[in-house]
């Protein structure tokens, strides 16, 4: 199926409408910041599931692919897509990953009633992938009592999170991460914290250096093998061992 037809087809079952700018400004008025940023993405998803999560569909979802790939991320690993979205990237994890491996969390519930239309209409429903609420709107994992991950992806969610939310992140990841994981996530760089917009912030890398120092992981800046069309910087941090 063309992505064209694909699209029309998932729009008509999620039935999609537009929402206007003084609705997302009330949203992040009258409540907290996590549960008006996940209201904020489910007004986002019934306009247009692909701008959604950041648009530039094929080019930023198949960019995530194979820089994990050339990162080593193999069809045997297990992966936790952190911010799955709409599945931008998801659908080529899915695809490459073994069944049951892939995991997908994220706030808005929305874009999950469109990721699991999405691996029907893609045809797979037999990769069995785990796609999870974050009904508590935090990080700190509950989800996955007792299991850990070879590799954690978390594409354009810093980008949208304040600093108290990025520390809890740093704060509980570890729960989830074995000696031999890695944690991959994305930011704006800036010369200093920045907020931009109601939901767009701008970091430091000073910031995460210093997160990852106090928390116990080695820091590494992937940016020279991952060029973003939007210059967000990757960063990559492992346990110290």
């Amino acid at each position: 199926m063309s992505l064209k037809r694909e699209m029309r087809m998932l729009k008509r079952l999620m039935g999609i409408g537009a929402k206007d700018d003084k609705q997302v400004q009330k949203t992040y008025e009258e409540h907290e910041y996590l549960d008006a940023y996940s209201r904020h993405t489910d007004m986002r998803v019934e306009e247009d599931p692909h701008e959604a999560v950041g648009g530039m569909w094929e080019e930023i979802g198949q960019l995530q692919f194979d820089f994990l790939v050339n990162e080593g991320l193999q069809s045997h690993h297990t992966m936790l897509d952190l911010g799955c979205g709409t599945l931008r990237g998801g659908r080529h994890f899915i695809g490459h990953l073994n069944p049951g491996n892939y995991h997908g969390m994220d706030i808005s519930p929305k874009a999950l009633e469109f990721a699991r239309l999405l691996v029907e209409v893609e045809g797979l429903t037999d990769k069995s992938p785990h796609l999870v609420l974050s009904e508590d709107q935090n990080l700190q994992f509950n989800e996955f009592a007792d299991q850990t991950f070879d590799f954690i992806l978390a594409q354009s969610v810093f980008t949208h999170l304040k600093p108290e939310h990025i520390e809890e992140c740093f704060a509980h990841i570890g729960r989830i991460m074995h000696e031999g994981s890695a944690f991959y996530f994305t930011f704006f760089q800036g010369d200093k914290h920045e907020q931009t917009s109601v939901k767009d912030f701008r970091y430091e890398p000073s910031f995460f250096e210093e997160l990852a120092a106090k928390y116990n992981f080695d820091f590494e800046d992937c940016s020279e093998r991952y060029v973003h069309p939007r210059s967000q910087v990757m960063v990559k941090v492992k346990k110290k061992k």
